[in-house]
């Protein structure tokens, strides 16, 4: 059975971005910004898409990739750009999000 990448990513981003609320509701008692929630779950799944283009771009035989076989450099910098926006993202948006529940 094969894993729907884009479902997995949801899932991912999903999971973090509840454990995320869990922690800030039962140490500060309040909820999140919903904005703030949306760019954590969104980050993440750009972080596990980001990936899974890494990994492909770099492992895939130059016969599949086909034309695109001679980028195979710029894509894989692509997805760690991606991977490194989004954390930063992450990082960024959940700092912010306690900072603004604790006053």
């Amino acid at each position: 059975m094969m894993i729907n990448l884009n479902l997995a990513s949801l899932y991912a981003g999903l999971a973090f971005g509840g454990c995320f609320m869990v922690f800030v509701l039962l140490k500060y008692r309040k909820a999140p910004e919903f904005i703030d929630m949306t760019v954590i779950i969104l980050s993440c799944t750009g972080v596990v898409i980001g990936v899974h283009l890494a990994y492909v771009a770099s492992t895939i035989p130059d016969s599949e990739l086909g034309k695109l076989a001679d980028h195979r450099v710029p894509i894989v910098l692509g997805a760690l750009a991606v991977i490194w926006t989004s954390v930063s993202s992450i990082v960024k948006t959940c700092k912010q999000s306690i900072e603004s529940i604790k006053s």
